[in-house]
């Protein structure tokens, strides 16, 4: 089991009270007769003291049929959820228990004779399980359901998409790796947030380029109890662009081709994988969560359109919009991915070779976020 997540300043509490049971998920109609492998079991967003919550992902080689229970304390028993996995196999490299002790969850242990992942929860906890597939995950997310502490600083949380073995789109004519420019702008923006807010707290998910994966990154945001997410991408497409823009994403359902294209290639996945889970994942998107992205993605759309104009003035609007990227399935705050400008629309892509341009792209990221914080 591995564990990540960022530091925290403040003291641990106590957890709250097991909610009643969540939506229990169908098994995928389409498993496969031989048997699933689980390879590997991460624990993300608990290494904090004073974590908020924690995600549990279950990696399998193969689709696994199973069913998930949330069961209350019994005797010396903890609330417990249990993944009921039929047919599956284990790694020898898998522990059998590992103990986590924070962010609601005490432990997460494999039990036998019937095979299944179980996890023991602080009496007060709570937790929602769905799947991903490409590869095929079972994720869960628990949640330490305490009250937020009165007079915090708000945190915002920026996310430079790809890294490591994942850099992203890329134009070799000007030497551009989305990775690479995704994490100066988030570096830039982070800067210019706390120059305009110095009570603002602003933290990365990564600060270099290493590997993260897509489950980690939202799992930081859920821990930290941040206040705002925001993914930052640069576009790019395999056709002919004929005109770039930014974009600004909230996590919905979707039926537009260029949006579902987009989500795959982003989700490292193909548009079949997108369309068959996104129904489900609908079902865990909370209203007071949706709208609060809505408004701060029209807020970071505006600015970051208004200052890129300042040094491109032909940068196109291509307005909010929506689409299922796993970056932001399970944020409990209000959360965009930004496509900050194409990467494949030449006159962009000239631009970006710019320190100015992109600085100013930062500026409108901070100042919509900046914008959305002093208004709600």
């Amino acid at each position: 089991m591995s564990a990540s997540g960022c530091t925290a300043d403040s003291s641990p509490r106590r957890q709250q009270e097991l909610s009643a049971p969540s939506v229990e998920l169908a098994a995928p109609a389409d498993s496969p007769v031989d048997k699933a492998r689980l390879l590997r079991i991460d624990v993300y967003g608990a290494d904090a003291k004073d974590a908020a919550g924690a995600r549990v992902v279950l990696l399998f080689e193969g689709a696994p049929l199973f069913k998930q229970k949330q069961l209350p304390a019994e005797g010396m028993l903890p609330p417990r959820i249990a993944i009921e996995l039929q047919d599956v196999e284990w790694d020898a490299s898998v522990p059998v228990s590992q103990a986590v002790e924070r962010g609601g969850l005490q432990r997460v242990r494999l039990a036998t004779p019937n095979p299944r992942v179980v996890l023991d929860l602080y009496p007060t906890a709570t937790g929602r399980v769905f799947f991903l597939t490409d590869p095929y995950r079972v994720v869960v997310d628990i949640s330490a359901a305490r009250p937020s502490k009165k007079n915090r600083r708000p945190l915002v949380v920026l996310d430079p998409g790809h890294g490591g073995q994942e850099p992203g789109a890329a134009n070799d004519q000007y030497g551009l790796v989305e990775s690479q420019l995704a994490l100066e702008l988030a570096e830039l923006a982070a800067a210019r947030l706390r120059a305009i807010m110095p009570r603002l707290r602003v933290m990365l998910t990564r600060s270099s380029d290493v590997d993260l994966s897509l489950e980690e990154r939202c799992a930081l945001a859920n821990a930290m109890e941040a206040d705002v997410f925001v993914s930052i991408h640069l576009n790019a497409s395999s056709e002919q662009v004929r005109k770039g823009g930014v974009t600004t994403f909230v996590l919905d359902t979707t039926n537009n081709r260029q949006a579902l294209r987009l989500a795959a290639r982003e989700n490292g996945t193909r548009v079949a994988e997108v369309t068959g889970i996104q129904s489900l994942l609908a079902k865990h998107h909370r209203k007071n969560q949706a709208d609060g992205s809505l408004t701060l993605a029209g807020k970071i759309q505006r600015h970051t359109l208004k200052r890129g104009r300042t040094v491109h003035p032909k940068l196109s609007d291509r307005g909010v919009r929506r689409a299922m990227f796993y970056v932001l399935v399970g944020a409990r705050m209000p959360s965009v991915l930004l496509e900050a400008s194409f990467l494949t629309y030449d006159p962009e892509a000239r631009a970006l070779t710019k320190h100015r341009y992109r600085r100013a792209l930062a500026d409108g990221v901070a100042s919509g976020i900046a914008s959305y914080l002093l208004t709600r």
